[in-house]
């Protein structure tokens, strides 16, 4: 699509440089002597319907002002005779001129669609739009996550990325070691952002529930809760405690556990 593209773009520019285009030889000190160049009528065939030929004696010496006159040189300075409309120049230079503006609109008015459809299909490519909704359902999701579920290679997806977010239609949120991504309507504050991506997790976000629920709860009564081991319960409590999502208070030798006013006051839900 773009080599025939710029094929006719060059057509219409060899056109355009037939038309216009003169030969002009220097011709010792008298000046430069102008002619019609070949090319002229190899795009425009229409050129020798008029009734002269291209020999000599239709060229013209065109020399600089400032040189000195010669015996017999004559200086017309009064202007141009009249005036006269394109219909009552020669009828070579009428069809010359019309056809090859037919010809450069009629490309023009071919390529036009082609280029519009580029443009308006930037940024809806069906590919671009499933992984724009996904995002948008699964905010928070990795590249991992969405190449294994839409069944894309990262090469791919990372194109397609790279577009969404060019076009702010995506926003990318860095948790460590690892970006996430959510949709530009997900409105949230990165606080907000954060607790979702713990909430990820179905045991992290059962302990900010029960934390939520019952403040001053000790490590081991969650592990009892939750049914799952006392050091597993420890590193989900240090990861909360890391982002300031839960406060504790030792008694004695236990750690009692209450939620940060972020968990209180944000909904991310």
């Amino acid at each position: 699509m773009r080599i025939g593209s710029l094929i006719r773009a060059g057509l219409i520019l060899i056109i355009i440089f037939g038309t216009i285009l003169t030969v002009c030889t220097l011709n010792g000190d008298d000046g430069y002597r102008v002619k019609k160049s070949p090319f002229f009528y190899l795009y425009h065939p229409s050129a020798l319907l008029h009734p002269f030929g291209g020999g000599d004696e239709h060229e013209y010496i065109v020399t600089p002002g400032h040189l000195p006159l010669e015996e017999g040189d004559v200086v017309d300075d009064s202007g141009a005779d009249k005036q006269i409309t394109f219909w009552e120049l020669p009828l070579w230079i009428q069809l010359s001129v019309i056809s090859g503006a037919v010809f450069s609109t009629v490309t023009l008015l071919k390529c036009l669609p082609l280029l519009l459809g580029k443009i308006l299909a930037r940024g809806t490519n069906p590919k671009m739009q499933e992984i724009a909704s996904y995002i948008a359902e699964n905010p928070g999701c990795m590249e991992s996550e969405i190449a294994h579920d839409l069944d894309l290679k990262r090469g791919t997806l990372r194109y397609h990325l790279s577009r969404l977010s060019s076009d702010n239609r995506i926003q990318k949120f860095k948790k460590g070691k690892l970006k996430r991504l959510f949709h530009i309507t997900y409105s949230k504050t990165e606080e907000q952002k954060v607790l979702h991506l713990h909430k990820k997790n179905e045991n992290r976000k059962r302990i900010i529930e029960i934390i939520t629920e019952r403040p001053g709860i000790t490590g081991k009564e969650l592990a009892n809760l939750l049914k799952i081991d006392k050091s597993t319960v420890h590193w989900h409590i240090k990861e909360l405690h890391k982002d300031d999502l839960i406060d504790f208070k030792k008694n004695g030798r236990y750690k009692m556990y209450y939620p940060h006013v972020s968990i209180l006051s944000d909904d991310v839900d």
